[in-house]
């Protein structure tokens, strides 16, 4: 008889796991209800509600700040949060969803495929705009002769390579993800990046990314592309692994 490969199960969520039976004042009397406890911050006990089906359940909420133009303090844009409305008539309400409401008090709902495609998107989008700030400082600085807009001062290096012409290498800024303390590698650094133009390789603009051990990886703007996406994903990744860590040491 052939061999058959076992198929992968399909995970399936309960919105009822992850109940757990707490007490809330509902018309004058605390009644037993189930209540999300794994993330839930609302006090049942103390806020007053005239019936169950008025029992909310929402989480911490995460805060994102905007400058003021004018200086002043920071304006709140936004924040989320988990939510889980148990005897909502929605399904999608009843299961663990996010909440992010606008500094203005407006309220959107998404299920967490929802969620996690919109703050992919969100991290697009951040790091798209503070790619405009360093483009907008590097093309705004005093211009040097000879150099791109991007370089670094006193780091670019000139010479003459076995006597066949002047050749200039271009550095610019650099970007990295520091070691923590007790692990070595040879530059202090998991990984970093850099604009350069090399001009053995035509003198054209490139990025280096470096690992730990300090060898370097050349990619152009094309090859760069899928590997700021898979950055991206391995962010958020460990985003998501940090809060594992975070309820494993609550």
């Amino acid at each position: 008889m052939a061999a058959t490969t076992p198929s992968t199960p399909t995970v399936q969520r309960s919105p009822h796991l992850g109940l757990a039976i707490v007490t809330a004042h509902v018309s004058g009397i605390q009644v037993p209800i189930a209540c999300p406890t794994w993330f839930c911050s609302e006090k049942h006990e103390t806020n007053r509600f005239r019936d169950v089906v008025d029992i909310d359940h929402t989480g911490r909420p995460v805060n994102l700040y905007a400058p003021c133009f004018d200086g002043s303090a920071d304006d709140l844009f936004a924040y989320g949060q988990l939510g889980q409305d148990i005897y909502s008539s929605d399904p999608k309400m009843r299961e663990p969803h996010v909440r992010i409401t606008e500094g203005g008090g407006q309220a959107g709902f998404y299920t967490l495929d929802q969620a996690d495609t919109f703050s992919g998107r969100l991290t697009t989008f951040g790091s798209e705009v503070r790619g405009l700030t360093h483009f907008a400082r590097s093309m705004t600085a005093e211009p040097v002769a000879g150099h791109f807009p991007w370089c670094q001062p006193g780091a670019c290096v000139s010479g003459d390579p076995d006597e066949q012409g002047d050749y200039v290498d271009h550095v610019g800024f650099e970007s990295s993800v520091s070691a923590p303390q007790h692990v070595q590698t040879a530059e202090g650094t998991l990984l970093s990046a850099r604009l350069c133009s090399d001009a053995s390789d035509g003198g054209g603009a490139t990025v280096s990314i470096s690992g730990s051990d300090s060898n370097g990886t050349v990619l152009t703007g094309d090859e760069l592309d899928p590997v700021i996406d898979d950055l991206a994903a391995f962010l958020d990744q460990l985003r998501a692994m940090r809060l594992h860590l975070k309820a494993a040491e609550a």
